[in-house]
């Protein structure tokens, strides 16, 4: 019995090494003036904090502060909050925290084209653009990770896709991403495709890493970020996988001898 208890042991703990948890961030919310007033919601700071409960239910809070200190149009902000972003069945994630710090070429802005009833249809650009709804040649917005899922041995946040809108009609409009090691993955839009997802398989970030979304390098057009989807693991140590594989043979062992 001992040894069956064994291998079910190393069971458990070979199926955690390569658990994923999916996360969805949209910006693509509701600035309609009817409830509001007006169509763009700004901030001085933007926080995307994400915390794992001890089942690995996963949810988002998105902390976006004024110059003065206080919460930033909550009515617009607090519908990027999601209760439900993720889950994961990685145990070593259980009961912790990360956090999506926002930087970028200015302060954080939600924003729509029309002050029209919008409904859905906002982006993540950022102040003081020559286009308010559209990130330029020069303007990106960039997102660094940190908290203690970072400390986590092995821990990478992956991104899966990021998805644009309110692209730039000039015929040249681009969007792309780009990691702290230097991966870019960059597509030009074409105009019959005024809103899009593309693949980010590729942007893999580790603790105080960053991710950050802007137009091709020297190209004049751009759009607004509507939003991404990633998964964060917790993957060993080489020397980890090395334990466990010796574990497993030892349990095997044992189990072998007393078949004799």
């Amino acid at each position: 019995m001992n040894n069956i208890k064994q291998l079910l042991l190393v069971g458990s703990l070979l199926s955690t090494i390569s658990s994923y948890a999916q996360i969805v961030v949209n910006f693509d919310v509701d600035l309609s003036p009817d409830a509001q007033s007006f169509a763009a919601a700004g901030a001085a700071s933007l926080a995307l904090n994400f915390t794992i409960d001890g089942s690995g239910n996963i949810a988002l809070d998105a902390v976006a502060l004024g110059s003065g200190g206080g919460a930033a149009s909550p009515a617009r902000w607090n519908q990027v909050d999601n209760a439900t972003a993720g889950t994961t069945t990685a145990a070593a994630l259980y009961n912790t925290s990360f956090t999506l710090t926002f930087s970028g070429s200015a302060a954080p802005s939600l924003n729509f084209p029309s002050y029209d009833n919008a409904g859905s249809g906002a982006v993540l650009v950022t102040q003081g653009e020559g286009n308010a709804t559209a990130l330029e040649s020069g303007e990106f917005v960039t997102f660094s990770v940190s908290g203690t899922a970072t400390a986590v041995t092995g821990f990478s946040l992956d991104l899966a896709n990021f998805s644009y809108g309110r692209r730039l009609a000039n015929g040249g409009s681009s969007f792309g991403v780009e990691d702290t090691s230097g991966t870019v993955i960059e597509q030009l839009i074409p105009n019959t495709s005024t809103s899009g997802t593309i693949s980010g398989i590729g942007i893999s970030l580790s603790a105080g890493e960053d991710m950050t979304f802007r137009t091709i390098t020297g190209n004049a057009g751009g759009a607004g970020l509507s939003g991404f989807e990633f998964s964060v693991s917790a993957v060993p140590e080489p020397s980890t996988y090395a334990l466990m594989a010796a574990i497993a043979t030892f349990g095997f062992v044992v189990w072998r001898r007393r078949q004799r």
